[in-house]
């Protein structure tokens, strides 16, 4: 009986190594290893349009012209970029009208420091590690708030599961955030158009 049991252990750890491993390969929890490929989204008619999404990856995301605020549900303001989207091959998203929307695989590319600090200025996902390093900063706010709602930060998982949430509402919150390899930091930031997040390192 207790080979039995040891047995069943054994098995029970290798599938959980094995699962691990799979999760690990998922493209979805690795963006440096899938690419997308670059498209341009248009919306020619007067109402909403429902388009697939060809190619499975990350993206940067640029709203070229619509006829809303914002140029579709998971696309950002018109004028904007929101950075590090994920879309899944054939994900159906919806463009408003006379709508246009450039679509470019995320590199993400390294952030330089400059005075003393980190400066996220777009909405979207930024790579822990490989755009800036893991460690303890303090955040806060730059620019003019044009949204009560302020700016969300959200440190999740390459799985999406939630670590840190946290929110500054104007220019004297700080905020401090602890920020680790393999997860993205998420900046929501509304219709806070001229707003950008500075890290400094503590």
């Amino acid at each position: 009986m207790k080979k039995i049991i040891i047995t069943l252990v054994s098995l029970v750890a290798i599938f959980s190594l094995g699962f691990a491993f799979i999760s690990w390969k998922n493209p979805r929890n690795h963006p440096e290893r899938v690419s997308g490929k670059a498209e341009t989204l248009i919306n020619e008619t007067s109402g909403e349009k429902k388009i697939k999404i060809k190619t499975a990856g990350y993206y940067d995301l640029t709203a070229i012209k619509s006829d809303d605020l914002v140029a579709g549900r998971e696309f950002p303001l018109v004028g904007q970029t929101n950075v590090g989207h994920f879309f899944k091959k054939n994900q159906e998203v919806i463009l408003s009208p006379n709508s246009e929307v450039e679509m470019v695989p995320s590199k993400f590319e390294k952030i330089e420091v400059e005075n003393e600090g980190i400066k996220l200025q777009n909405s979207g996902a930024y790579l822990i590690e490989k755009q800036f390093s893991v460690g303890d900063y303090e955040a806060s706010l730059s620019g003019v708030a044009t949204d009560t709602s302020g700016v969300q930060i959200i440190i999740e998982t390459l799985n999406g599961k939630v670590k840190q949430e946290v929110s500054l509402s104007n220019d004297a919150d700080k905020i401090n955030l602890t920020v680790s390899k393999n997860t993205f930091l998420r900046v929501k930031r509304g219709l806070n158009r001229e707003l950008s997040v500075i890290l400094k390192k503590k």
